[in-house]
């Protein structure tokens, strides 16, 4: 968990001016070595910090959202956004700087009145991806 807190104090203290994103959930495990999950929201996007075996990984989801296990790795998203191949998926300070320069048109992409065509995106990349990995 500290991992995570430490990484959100250093690179994303942007998401708390004007009190626009807040914690909604947070969980630790000790197993495998101790994993631990923070999300945040706003009244838009969520974002979900994981840390696994001491990787940071970040995904995003809409809010209002039918599918709760349809989350998008930052990964993916940044693609959707520039195109750029095999960006990596664990978390530095390179991804913040991303979601901060860019976090009015991603929360714009996942708002209802977008979502629908930024998932069909999203999905699409995802199939590339996983053709590109696995053929």
């Amino acid at each position: 968990m500290d991992q995570i807190l430490e990484f959100l104090a250093a690179h994303m203290s942007y998401l708390w001016r004007d009190a626009r994103f807040r914690i909604t959930d947070s969980d630790v495990t000790t197993s495998n070595g101790g994993n631990s999950t923070v999300v945040i929201e706003s009244k838009i996007l969520r974002i979900r910090l994981e840390t696994d075996r001491r990787q940071l990984f970040l995904d995003f989801q809409p809010v209002r959202t039918n599918r709760p296990r349809d989350w998008y790795s930052v990964e993916i998203v940044r693609r959707y956004f520039f195109g750029e191949p095999d960006v990596p998926s664990m978390v530095d300070a390179s991804i913040a700087e991303f979601i901060g320069d860019n976090l009015d048109d991603i929360e714009s992409r996942f708002s209802p009145e977008q979502w629908e065509s930024t998932r069909e995106s999203l999905k699409e990349l995802e199939r590339k991806r996983s053709k590109k990995m696995w053929g």
